[in-house]
């Protein structure tokens, strides 16, 4: 019964690391998307700053091209919060998955620790039964002599 336990604890332990690695990559990709979405809002910012400039010289046509550059980084930008806004359940979901595995680990952990206390105490009760039976024979043998 013990190897099947360590089995079994092994197997949870493989399924924790890949629930664990779930997690970090749905959480890397939620981070990229949320410092794209932080990079499209910086360069929208710079780009109005920019046209603004161009509208100062009189350039007008320049002017209207980075307005539009400027919105279409801050719309990227938005869409991109809103992706990264929209992985969150998945994220939490990957995070419970991952507790819920560990959870599992652990009390096959504790299945197996109570398996091998087990094991072994019936393991010393047999040698000392043995150790018992022995004394108890010798002494019936000496008895008869």
């Amino acid at each position: 019964m013990k190897s099947r336990l360590e089995r079994v604890v092994r197997i949870r332990r493989l399924l924790e690391e890949l629930a664990h690695a779930d997690l970090g990559r749905q959480i890397a990709e939620a981070r990229s998307l949320e410092q794209s979405a932080a990079a499209h809002r910086e360069g929208s910012g710079a780009a109005r700053a920019d046209a603004w400039k161009l509208l100062e010289t009189g350039a007008t046509r320049s002017w209207l091209l980075g307005m539009a550059d400027a919105d279409l980084l801050a719309w990227k930008g938005g869409q991109l919060e809103a992706l990264a806004v929209g992985r969150q359940p998945d994220i939490e979901a990957a995070r419970q998955e991952l507790l819920s595995r560990r959870i599992e680990r652990r009390q096959l952990e504790i299945l197996d620790e109570a398996a091998a206390q087990a094991e072994a105490r019936e393991r010393i009760r047999r040698e000392q039964k043995a150790a018992d039976d022995w004394y108890q024979s010798r002494a019936a043998h000496g008895k008869e002599r």
